[in-house]
C-alpha cells in the first residue's frame, strides 16, 4: 500500500447521511458538450481539515483548528468546512480533479467561499477506488452506476426541456467499443 492509498483510505470517507446529488455540466472544446455529474459529500476528517486550514492560512485567514502559531483562542472556532467530491462522465477516470470545500459559519471574510484541494492523477485513482467501495456500501451502487443514474436523469430532463421548447447542448455520446 502506498502513502497516498493509506491516506485516502483513512481520510476520504463518504458522508452516508447525505444522498448523492445528480446533475450535469458542460465543457466547450469545439462546441458545448454536456455530461452527467454526481456530487458526493465527504466527512470532515482530520486530514482534510488540516489541508483546508493550511490552504486558508496560506491565504491569510485564521484556521478553524489549532496549528502552528494559532492556538484555540486565536482560531476561528465557530466555523467548519463542508467537503465535496464530484464524479463526472467526461473525465477518463470519472473523477473531478479536486476535492472542494466550503467555509461555513465563519466570522472570516471568506465565509461561504469555495476552495479546491487539487488531486494528481494517482490521487484521483486512489480516491475513485476508495469511493467506489464506499458507494457500494452506503448507497448500494458503484460510482459507475451512480453516473448511469445521473445520465438517465439528464436525458429525462432533456426530453422535458425539448417538450417545453428549451434547447440544450448535445449530450456526450458513449463510444461504441463493439464497432458499428
Amino acid at each position: 500500500m502506498t502513502l497516498i492509498e493509506a491516506f485516502v483510505r483513512d481520510e476520504i470517507i463518504l458522508n452516508p447521511y447525505e444522498e448523492p446529488i445528480y446533475g450535469e455540466d458542460q465543457c466547450c472544446i469545439c462546441y458545448p458538450e454536456r455530461f452527467a455529474t454526481v456530487s458526493l459529500a465527504l466527512r470532515a476528517t482530520n486530514g482534510l481539515i488540516q489541508i483546508a486550514d493550511r490552504i486558508r492560512t496560506d491565504l491569510g485567514f485564521r484556521p478553524m483548528h489549532p496549528m502552528d502559531e494559532y492556538d484555540g483562542d486565536s482560531c476561528d472556532n465557530e466555523g467548519w468546512y463542508d467537503f465535496y467530491v464530484g464524479l463526472n462522465g467526461h473525465a477518463d477516470n470519472h473523477l473531478d480533479s479536486c476535492i472542494e470545500f466550503i467555509v461555513v459559519n465563519s466570522d472570516s471574510e471568506d465565509n461561504e467561499c469555495v476552495y479546491a484541494i487539487e488531486l494528481t492523477i494517482e490521487e484521483q485513482a486512489a480516491v475513485y477506488s476508495c469511493l467506489d467501495e464506499q458507494c457500494l456500501y452506503c448507497f448500494g451502487q458503484s460510482c459507475e452506476e451512480l453516473l448511469v443514474e445521473a445520465e438517465k436523469e439528464m436525458e429525462e430532463d432533456e426530453i422535458e426541456d425539448y417538450q417545453e421548447g428549451r434547447e440544450r447542448g448535445p449530450v456526450r455520446q458513449k463510444e461504441n467499443p463493439g464497432g458499428d
